[in-house]
């Protein structure tokens, strides 16, 4: 982080001598982010009030953006400030705004911050070639335990804003972003740090890759038809009462073994009755409403 120095504290740097001075000065801002921080996550839990069937609305949780994103201008170097932000604003983009104009605004936005916060995460490593080499010991190794545990969620948040930007612009501009393979690189990092994240999110990711991804030699040749299914159970047996998990599962087997159809179906149907859960309230929701939406183009 930099700051400069003039005025007021140029006098206090003097009466208190430099390090103290800087010491006081660090854990002030470190003081503002967490109060911040605590802003941003009661925004962020009250991000259901005044939704309808799956609809938020836009006042809190852009009080929780303002605040995370004020958390991320007083410590820059706050990993934690960063997924945080990252979620909120792809809340915001996917459960508040309805044209695709304002939506793309939002996750090159997320983009943005993205890229600055995991260059921060490279300097663990000497720089983003070092860190994209790094080999899942190599990234436990090297990361604190909560540094490991921001990491993960930073990985994946950024994946989910990379992947529905890629929603957005088309298939050819985001094979001009390699987007498949980001997303695949960031999936297999945030599972590796810590397979808990949105209780099994990465894993369902990697589930609807390996299902939906064209597979293109020198491009996403990683592509792997036969393992939708099986990382999207894996989801299912670590994580049994994550709704998206059956979903994805569901989706897993309609996309990728049509000779299991039926139990397909039966688990889309069994998402498409769940009650939302209230922390999740919006989020469910809109889960249930997706798969009554595939279950009515499956029939």
């Amino acid at each position: 982080m930099r700051i400069v120095v003039r005025g007021e504290q140029a006098r206090l740097a003097r009466v208190l001598g430099v390090a103290t001075f800087w010491l006081l000065l660090l854990s002030t801002s470190a003081s503002l982010a967490a109060t911040e921080l605590a802003r941003g996550d009661r925004a962020w839990a009250q991000r259901a009030e005044g939704q309808v069937d799956g609809k938020a609305a836009a006042e809190p949780i852009r009080a929780a953006i303002d605040a995370y994103a004020a958390a991320v201008a007083v410590e820059p170097q706050s990993l934690e400030a960063s997924w945080k932000l990252l979620r909120a604003l792809w809340f915001s983009a996917n459960f508040t705004i309805d044209d695709l104009a304002g939506k793309r605004r939002i996750y090159e936005r997320a983009g943005d911050e993205s890229e600055r916060s995991l260059g921060l995460l490279a300097e663990h490593f000497g720089d983003r070639e070092r860190l994209s080499a790094a080999t899942p010991e190599e990234l436990r190794a090297r990361l604190a335990p909560d540094d490991a545990r921001n990491a993960a969620r930073l990985y994946f948040w950024s994946a989910i804003n990379l992947g529905e930007w890629s929603r957005i612009v088309g298939l050819v501009e985001a094979i001009r972003a390699d987007v498949p393979n980001r997303l695949h690189e960031y999936a297999l990092r945030s599972l590796a740090l810590d397979p808990g994240v949105e209780q099994g999110g990465a894993i369902r990711m990697l589930s609807r890759l390996h299902a939906r991804v064209p597979h293109l030699p020198l491009v996403s040749s990683w592509v792997d038809r036969s393992q939708a299914v099986p990382l999207a159970a894996s989801a299912v047996r670590r994580y049994p009462q994550h709704p998206w998990n059956l979903y994805v599962l569901g989706l897993a087997i309609l996309d990728t073994a049509p000779e299991r159809r039926a139990e397909g179906l039966s688990l889309l149907e069994q998402t498409s009755t769940l009650t939302p859960r209230p922390d999740q309230l919006v989020e469910d929701t809109a889960i249930r409403n997706a798969a009554r939406e595939r279950l009515r183009e499956e029939r």
